[in-house]
């Protein structure tokens, strides 16, 4: 034990230079691992607020895009209500009775014909389980409705590529 003594008393000053290298070392660690937990802290945090802006963004589009496809459905149906109130007036020979500007909101839907093409002189035979069953009003109204079917998915694709960048 005396060598240990004599060991410590010769080289005190080393060992205290050690002693304090090895106190810098762990303080230096310390603090870098403090500053890394931050960054890390940080770093976590600005992907998290990124994280709830786009989930924002998707939920804003959606709900921008329902609200579109609503106001369009909802659009077509009162369109579509109108277009089926317009009955055949019998004392104009089937003509419908709306007038042109009936104050009605169907601009956007052509009118139906007063009357038809002359018939061809070789007129294809219609096959006789279809005979009689498709009137020219009857293709008048699908006409019309497929019309206005056609004019309201123009208008929702237009308003939805608005709102996508």
């Amino acid at each position: 034990m005396n060598w240990l003594i004599r060991f410590l008393l010769g080289n005190w000053s080393h060992i205290l230079n050690a002693l304090l290298l090895f106190m810098a070392l762990l303080c230096g660690m310390q603090m870098g691992e403090s500053r890394v937990q931050q960054a890390w802290d940080a770093e976590r945090q600005k992907i998290a607020l990124a994280q709830a802006r786009q989930e924002q963004h998707v939920a804003d589009v959606r709900q921008s895009q329902t609200q579109i496809s609503q106001e369009i459905s909802n659009e077509y149906a009162k369109r579509s209500k109108m277009l089926a109130d317009r009955q055949p007036d019998t004392r104009a020979g089937g003509v419908c009775n709306v007038p042109a500007a009936g104050g009605r909101d169907l601009s956007a839907v052509s009118e139906a014909s007063v009357g038809t093409a002359p018939a061809r002189a070789d007129p294809l035979p219609a096959p006789p389980s279809d005979a009689g069953q498709v009137s020219c009003e009857q293709l008048s109204k699908d006409a019309a409705q497929t019309t206005l079917m056609l004019v309201e998915v123009q208008r929702w694709y237009r308003e939805q590529s608005v709102i996508e960048p």
